[in-house]
């Protein structure tokens, strides 16, 4: 199984993954670990989960902590994790 944690401030984003991915997640192909935040991204990593998680995506407009700043932290102290960065915005 390939657990995936998305890294967003949008909720609506969960139904579209789980509807998209809707074959390999009843097959138990995939996994994934929604955060709403980077501060909760980093929360539940914390909790020894960082094992379970094989890639991150992570929205780069975030309030409080962004993308980028999380990333930071992410190649630090995980520097075992693929993360990509994703945003709605084209700047």
């Amino acid at each position: 199984m390939i657990r995936i944690m998305i890294v967003d401030d949008e909720t609506d984003i969960e139904p579209l993954f789980k509807q998209k991915f809707r074959k390999e997640l009843k097959s138990g192909e995939l996994d994934f670990h929604f955060a709403f935040s980077a501060e909760d991204a980093l929360n539940y990593l914390k909790t020894a989960h960082a094992a379970d998680i094989v890639l991150i995506l992570s929205d780069i407009n975030m309030p409080g902590m962004n993308g980028i700043e999380l990333l930071r932290i992410l190649k630090t102290d995980y520097a075992h994790l693929k993360v990509f960065m994703i945003t709605a915005y084209d700047d």
